[in-house]
């Protein structure tokens, strides 16, 4: 019996102009007055992840912020923060200062970034007091020896004519103690060890008391990958990679086809249980 549903968002709850649809906020809400526990799992912070519910949702849930770095539950209680170590994150930084890669430090509610191409495009949606330009590497690490900043997540991204450049970098990393997940073509993601959005949902789990059986979970990228494995219904979205929609349990209609709210309707109807 499906007692926990937990969604990724972009490419899964949001559409492709990062928006939740009427379609899918009601259907979520319909499912939390069911009895159903809600999550949002996202590798965003904590701004962006409370702005959906306040502003869309509409309702309370748990909060798997920075890909299972941090989690809050529905009453805004911090239940989990595993930031990640200072010396790991320089180490990455100084190895790849003269790359030229876009490199981006997440912290609780901000993002910083370096942007040598000045691409914008995925965590970076102009300057705010939430989004911050860096001039440089060099700055990033300034900031990260700050002892009052913690950071969760680093991510790299290149020009296409630099993936592969920026491919063997990602490898040399993997020797580090670090998970590192891709959230795009181009789109490299690294938290500490054994943190997941899936070791997340397993402390949920142990907090709520729900089977990790129960739980079913919506993804479409590489790190989604091992929460649609572990959790006893997987759910790819159809614009999902195909090693995502190979390892779950099911496939729903694409984000803009509302695929969200297609399954939880199922789920609703006891079609799926």
């Amino acid at each position: 019996m499906i007692k926990f549903i937990g969604t990724d968002l972009d490419g899964t709850l949001l559409n492709s102009h990062s928006q939740i649809s009427e379609e899918n906020s009601v259907a979520i809400r319909k499912a939390v007055n069911a009895g159903i526990t809600y999550a949002i799992c996202s590798g965003r912070t904590l701004q962006s992840v409370k702005g959906f519910f306040e502003n869309d949702l509409k309702t309370n849930g748990y909060m798997v912020l920075l890909n299972g770095a941090v989690i809050f539950d529905p009453d805004g209680n911090k239940i989990s923060d595993r930031p990640m170590a200072t010396s790991v994150v320089d180490e990455m930084l100084m190895r790849s200062e003269r790359d030229g890669f876009k490199v981006v430090l997440d912290g609780l509610d901000s993002t910083y970034v370096t942007d040598p191409e000045l691409s914008g495009a995925t965590y970076y949606e102009g300057v705010s007091k939430y989004n911050v330009l860096m001039d440089s590497v060099a700055d990033l690490r300034k900031l990260n020896k700050k002892p009052d900043f913690s950071i969760y997540k680093v991510c790299f991204s290149a020009h296409p004519d630099k993936l592969s450049e920026l491919k063997k970098k990602i490898e040399s990393f993997t020797s580090l103690p670090v998970v590192i997940s891709r959230s795009g073509a181009s789109y490299y993601e690294i938290n500490a060890l054994d943190v997941t959005k899936m070791s997340a949902l397993q402390r949920i789990s142990a907090v709520t008391e729900i089977p990790i059986t129960d739980f079913m979970c919506f993804g479409d990228y590489g790190n989604d990958l091992d929460m649609l494995k572990g959790v006893g219904f997987g759910v790819a979205m159809d614009n999902a990679i195909s090693e995502v929609k190979e390892s779950a349990d099911y496939v729903t209609k694409t984000n803009d086809q509302n695929g969200v709210a297609w399954m939880i309707d199922k789920v609703l109807k006891n079609e799926i249980v």
